[in-house]
């Protein structure tokens, strides 16, 4: 599973806002990003960069004055 679910996101934060995120921390550029207000779904290219981007961002770092977090997309039927 390569979807992560981008969460605690201020408003303001843009698709570009992500990218750059990840760039700076020397991620893939993801392959698609879905942004909703407040959080994000995010596919990466394969399962390896996913669980570097959680152990990378979730917790530690900050999009607009906000702690992100980062976790696997769970589909609502598994919720």
């Amino acid at each position: 599973m390569n979807k992560l679910y981008v969460g605690n996101l201020s408003p303001t934060v843009t698709v570009e806002d992500l990218k750059q995120l990840f760039d700076e921390r020397k991620l893939p550029v993801a392959d698609q990003v879905l942004l909703k207000t407040g959080y994000a779904f995010v596919d990466f290219p394969d399962q390896k960069w996913a669980i570097k981007a959680i152990e990378t961002l979730s917790g530690k770092a900050e999009l607009h004055g906000k702690v992100i977090e980062v976790d696997y997309s769970v589909p609502k039927k598994l919720r």
